[in-house]
């Protein structure tokens, strides 16, 4: 009778310790950190977002002792699988790169406890867009609020039209050349009919200046315009201030 019971006890002992094992894997994505970055969408309980770029991203997840391994996958939100994998049960990072900037994908992770997978979990992950360069360069461009109007000048205490343009762009990582007559014959300018904010605005061929919006830009003016002088918004003015050219320059979105 002893000899009988023994096995039956094993087995149930075995029972419960696999049960265990699958509930601890079960656990192992949802005792996580729930913070995720702004481009997550509905983050579970404990999958997160570390980082994303235009077109990469890295998710990570805590490593359970009860995880043999980590299976995952990448999908588009057409179904279309970018990538699947499996990591051993101690490692809890992947990256994907080459992906498309402001597409939404998601990402699915599952633990593999000897065998028996526990339930996924999901993050859905929205790429940035990144910011256009004549963006950086208007929005730096715009740091320079107030600064005086210095004829010559490329912030050494002041700018003057040109000088202000150049700098801004230089900011982004764009060259131009120094003064308006040479932007204009610049190889990288192409004319434009819908400007776009920190596109160069043109008033004739001796002034420039940052498309801001309708009727609206950011140079520097010897002014005074509505007693503003230097860096600054100037509106334009139909009978008096109107630009004659908007030119967008390559590469710079």
């Amino acid at each position: 009778m002893l000899l009988w019971v023994i096995p039956v006890l094993a087995s149930a002992a075995a029972s419960a310790l696999l049960a265990l094992l699958a509930l601890l894997a079960l656990l192992a994505l949802s005792a996580l950190p729930t913070w995720a970055s702004t481009v997550a969408q509905n983050p579970p309980p404990g999958l997160h977002l570390m980082w994303a770029t235009g077109t990469a991203l890295r998710a990570g997840w805590s490593a359970s002792p009860a995880a043999s391994s980590y299976s995952y996958a990448l999908y588009q939100m057409n179904g279309i699988q970018i990538r699947a994998g499996e990591e051993p049960g101690y490692y809890h990072t992947v990256s994907y790169d080459n992906l498309q900037p402001g597409w939404s994908y998601r990402f699915v992770v599952w633990a593999n406890p000897h065998g028996q997978p526990s339930a996924p979990a999901t993050l859905w992950v929205t790429l940035p867009v990144p910011t256009p360069l004549r963006i950086r360069a208007y929005q730096w461009a715009e740091s320079q609020a107030g600064t005086p109007y210095v004829y010559g000048g490329e912030g050494q205490g002041g700018y003057d039209c040109s000088g202000l343009v150049r700098t801004a762009y230089g900011q982004a990582g764009i060259w131009l050349p120094r003064t308006t007559t040479e932007m204009l014959g610049y190889w990288r300018l192409r004319r434009e009919s819908a400007p776009r904010q920190g596109d160069l605005v043109f008033f004739g061929s001796g002034h420039v200046e940052l498309y801001d919006s309708p009727e609206r830009s950011f140079g520097s003016e010897t002014g005074p315009d509505n007693g503003h002088t230097g860096a600054w918004w100037y509106r334009w003015w139909p009978d008096n201030w109107w630009p004659t050219a908007f030119y967008r320059v390559t590469g710079a979105g």
